[in-house]
């Protein structure tokens, strides 16, 4: 039988959420024989982890579009240098995109723009079928005026109920052109992984995330530094699991706090399951999210989720409370009271941490790897 020929579009492949999801789902498919894969990204594959997959699936062909380093997804934090650097990537762009086109990735029967129609400019003119992940918030679409590009899509794929409900109410016309599908974990997978590595000795929450601004460190720290001078610093560390652009300011916070010794950044991790596996809690900060697999990720090794009550993942994940703890985004005091309830055990760990992994089954990768089959097949 002839393979499905899919291209999966994603600008660069960093340590992050979507990067690690669009791994697992591509481990999926290619179980299934069905399908020739692609990987389309902007920039070279540089992080180790992600260049020793794909350098074990040589059968996963590998096409970077604008290989130039220096005019990369990665840009200087001076402004003038980084004013310079977008007109100068704009132009390099462009001329790649009138010379090139994605014509060196091959023959291609379905495109998957994998993460927020960053691959609008190249579809475009794309005469074949095209899918797009959303992997944020539906206030993050709505502010950004994503809406101008679903003409240029044949389907949108988000990851939440609450996302779809919202669109089709905002956005009739394209009522027939949204799907949810959820990210895929496999809990076996999740627990075998999580036991291959160590977890820190003594009492500690963890956060795992990526250092940008719309995850809100902020007020991680000041919730921890809050938590810890009301219990009297306890001997108790933050762990945060995680690099990106913030990180710089991010320690230089931490360390004007009172609690600047017990905050521990560990930098990007490949295996942060260990971290989370031992911890008391983890802790999910951010102002948005899509989905928040962390979240899924901790509860399938046991430990209680403390998440933001943020669009559009952590309710549906955590049950609408039931599963973990939710307090208003940006409200440290909040935060810092449920990890002290959770610190003195005044909450019913055990039984939450029961309900979020009972929970997880929905999530369960033969399911979802089955929906993304049939979306593919429909557009063949």
């Amino acid at each position: 039988m002839k393979k499905i020929k899919v291209a999966f579009c994603v600008r660069d492949m960093k340590i992050g959420g979507v990067e690690s999801v669009m791994i697992r789902t591509l481990d999926a498919l290619l179980k299934t024989n069905l399908f020739d894969i692609s990987v389309i990204t902007y920039s070279k594959i540089k992080v180790p982890v992600y260049a020793q997959w794909f350098a074990a699936h040589p059968n996963v062909t590998v096409y970077t579009m604008y290989p130039s380093r220096w005019l990369g997804t990665d840009l200087a934090h001076f402004f003038l240098l980084r004013i310079f650097q977008h007109l100068c990537r704009d132009v390099y762009r462009w001329w790649r995109r009138r010379k090139y086109g994605v014509r060196g990735a091959g023959d291609i029967d379905v495109f998957i723009d994998y993460y927020n129609f960053s691959f609008d400019a190249e579809f475009r003119k794309l005469n074949k079928p095209k899918i797009v992940w959303w992997h944020s918030s539906i206030d993050a679409f709505v502010s950004g005026n994503y809406i101008r590009y679903m003409d240029d899509y044949d389907m949108l794929v988000t990851l939440t109920d609450g996302f779809v409900e919202e669109f089709r109410a905002r956005y009739p016309r394209y009522a027939d052109r949204i799907m949810r599908i959820y990210n895929p974990i496999s809990e076996k997978d999740i627990v075998a992984k999580s036991r291959t590595v160590s977890a820190p000795r003594g009492k500690y929450f963890c956060c795992v995330s990526r250092l940008y601004a719309d995850k809100d460190i902020p007020t991680l720290l000041r919730g921890f530094d809050k938590f810890w001078g009301d219990n009297n610093r306890p001997d108790v560390k933050l762990y945060i699991i995680g690099d990106g652009s913030f990180r710089g300011r991010y320690e230089q916070m931490a360390a004007s706090l009172s609690c600047a010794n017990q905050v521990v950044f560990t930098g990007a991790v490949p295996n942060p399951l260990g971290y989370m596996r031992g911890a008391m809690a983890n802790i999910l900060s951010s102002y948005s999210e899509g989905f928040a697999i962390v979240l899924t990720e901790a509860a399938a090794v046991g430990t209680l989720n403390i998440s933001s009550d943020c669009k559009n993942g952590p309710r549906d994940i955590l049950l609408d409370g039931a599963g973990g703890l939710l307090f208003r985004p940006g409200d440290a005091a909040a935060l810092a009271q449920h990890m002290s309830d959770v610190f003195n055990k005044r909450v019913d760990i055990a039984k939450m941490c029961r309900v979020a992994r009972d929970g997880l089954a929905r999530f369960d990768t033969d399911i979802i790897t089955k929906q993304i089959i049939d979306l593919i097949k429909s557009y063949v």
